[in-house]
């Protein structure tokens, strides 16, 4: 039995996941795709997020790179 349940492995349930296992929850986070970031493969080669570096990372796992630079989709 899980105390908490996240829909979504996206960036915010990733996020979640995170903090919540910081504080010893038990948490389950529920994704339609196989994998985790699967989505992005499927973006447009031109893509670039609209926020830099600072505020795309995640929890724990900070984007190298200049942290007011936006991020393109990597080939």
């Amino acid at each position: 039995m899980y105390e908490t349940i996240v829909i979504g492995a996206g960036q915010a349930g990733l996020a979640m996941g995170y903090y919540l296992k910081q504080h010893d929850h038990s948490f389950l986070i529920l994704e339609k795709n196989s994998e985790v970031g699967e989505m992005w493969g499927n973006r447009y080669d031109s893509l670039v997020l609209f926020t830099p570096r600072l505020y795309s990372s995640l929890p724990g796992l900070e984007l190298k790179g200049n942290a007011h630079e936006y991020l393109q989709k990597m080939k």
